[in-house]
């Protein structure tokens, strides 16, 4: 998703060409399942928070908003460990 590519890159302060494309998949994989009616619900977990963010925002404003949850995957581990 080109949108969660940009999204990363102005977070990130840098070219969209020079953001992983495994983050954006991510979204893009998310938006399938949704789609296809699959899946009702989404959590995205990833360390990287520009793509978490960047996921969540573009997937709602494509209709899924309340589908998708970005969790934080640092803060997962930190809650598995407490």
């Amino acid at each position: 998703m080109d949108g969660v590519q940009r999204y990363i890159a102005n977070a990130d302060d840098r070219p969209a060409d020079e953001v992983e494309r495994a983050d954006a998949a991510l979204a893009a994989l998310a938006a399938q399942y949704l789609s296809s009616g699959a899946v009702t619900e989404i959590y995205i977990y990833t360390t990287d928070i520009a793509a978490g963010e960047g996921a969540e925002t573009i997937l709602a404003s494509e209709r899924y908003g309340d589908s998708v949850t970005f969790v934080n995957g640092f803060r997962f581990i930190e809650d598995l460990h407490s």
